[in-house]
């Protein structure tokens, strides 16, 4: 074969011709007299136009008296998703001068139908859905009565219109992630990514690993070809980092880099990355206080705390209680809250006298104990006592049955590494991801036995 045989420009426009009908969009393109000197073929079969050949090197306007693509030539300034209507089709339409010696010879029109473009937005969400890298909530999922929400509400709101850091704090329970969820839902971003990590979560060694990804073999146990990052990930999107105090301090270090930077550096790279990235933190923690101790760098709480919202407890906000309660009831057991009415109200007053530590994860918590008892018969008329049981009782599952559960997962996963390393402590701390010495502070704690 003759190597010699076609010329790169022509085997570079050849190749260029591929792509456009390749491409789903319909694309037209005129030279400096506004005639058409080409049309692909999913251009012509979405407006409907027949013989292309007939088109060519006629004048725009023969075919569409309003073009506003001779207008683009013309001026040289471009427009950039456009909606437009042609023959009755909806379409999303971008326009761009085409320049060369800073002089301009031609115009483009790129589109696609709005119809296309929705389709495609939508298969977009389903992967990000599978993925888990979607917002499921929004603001009309959060409900209250209170005057104070219905202020947080509209500021977290207005914070939605920007891109700036945001730091959440308020107790367990509060529904932080919530409102991270719903300004990025209600951002330019809606359609991007949302990230979340629980920083109390991960294991110290991996922090950064996950956070910013890693390069091949830059690690033992490294995945082949490397790993992005949660950064990388959440491009154009959003990234909530949950209980943000628990963050190593070496992390804190590069995070505030990446804020400054709008760059990740992956371990065991050279190279730097850019981002873009909407970051929400959350915290239960005073960060202030946290930061006069040396546990957390204050230039980075400063960086953080460009835009707050403090989410107060549900003790501090009493007439949102009964929304919610309502709100659980009815959509979890509707049957059974349409059935006892007066019940349900006897359960709404005991609430009012009820601190909910836990906020709204005890106050579900009461909600699925009561709705149990009372389907299986065990409340009667006189309900006042049974009440104050479901009340207590499920206050006191949420402040000790977790706890008491976590800490029994925590000894047994610490029994198995010690077990798979033959009581080999150092080796064990590295499978758990903690310092030998918080190893050996939890053997004492859970008095396990190292000989194995």
């Amino acid at each position: 074969m003759d190597d010699n045989k076609y010329d790169d420009n022509f085997v570079f426009i050849e190749g260029l011709k591929a792509v456009v009908d390749f491409s789903s969009n319909g694309v037209l393109i005129i030279n400096s007299n506004a005639k058409i000197i080409y049309i692909n073929d999913w251009a012509a079969k979405f407006l409907g136009l027949k013989g292309i050949e007939d088109m060519m090197y006629k004048k725009t306007t023969i075919f569409f008296p309003t073009s506003r693509l001779v207008k683009v030539m013309e001026s040289g300034i471009e427009q950039r998703n456009v909606l437009d209507v042609r023959l009755g089709k909806h379409l999303v339409v971008s326009r761009l001068p085409i320049f060369s010696d800073n002089k301009i010879i031609g115009a483009v029109a790129i589109f696609q139908g709005v119809k296309e473009v929705q389709d495609n937005e939508m298969e977009i969400r389903k992967t990000l859905i599978q993925k888990g890298l979607t917002a499921r909530y929004s603001f009309e999922d959060i409900l209250y009565k209170s005057k104070w929400m219905e202020k947080i509400v509209k500021t977290a709101k207005l914070y939605s219109e920007t891109d700036l850091p945001v730091l959440i704090t308020g107790e367990s329970g509060t529904g932080k992630e919530l409102f991270a969820q719903s300004i990025h839902k209600n951002s330019s971003r809606r359609s991007a990514p949302f990230l979340a990590i629980n920083c109390a979560a991960l294991p110290e060694s991996v922090f950064e690993a996950e956070l910013f990804g890693y390069a091949e073999a830059s690690f033992t146990g490294a995945q082949k070809g490397g790993k992005k990052g949660l950064f990388q990930q959440a491009h154009k999107g959003t990234i909530f980092l949950d209980e943000i105090g628990e963050l190593p301090l070496p992390v804190q270090s590069k995070l505030l880099r990446v804020l400054e930077e709008k760059q990740v550096h992956p371990v065991g790279s050279d190279i730097l990355i850019n981002i873009d990235v909407r970051v929400i933190v959350a915290t239960n923690r005073d960060l202030i206080h946290e930061a006069e101790k040396g546990n957390f760098r204050l230039d980075l709480l400063h960086r953080l705390n460009t835009l707050t919202l403090s989410i107060p407890p549900l003790r501090q906000r009493s007439e949102d209680v009964e929304v919610l309660a309502r709100d659980f009831l009815s959509k979890k057991y509707p049957k059974l809250y349409s059935e006892n009415k007066v019940i349900v109200q006897q359960l709404l007053e005991q609430l009012k006298n009820h601190s909910l530590m836990g906020n709204v994860r005890e106050l579900k918590n009461i909600i699925e104990r009561f709705a149990i008892l009372l389907n299986g018969g065990m409340i009667s008329e006189d309900i006042d006592e049974v009440m104050r049981q479901v009340i207590y009782q499920a206050q006191f599952h949420t402040n000790t049955d977790i706890a008491m559960q976590l800490e029994k997962e925590e000894m047994e996963t610490i029994k198995n590494a010690l077990i798979s390393t033959k009581g080999n402590r150092a080796e064990a701390a590295k499978i758990l991801g903690i310092s030998e010495s918080t190893l050996w502070r939890r053997i004492k704690k859970f008095n396990i036995s190292t000989k194995f």
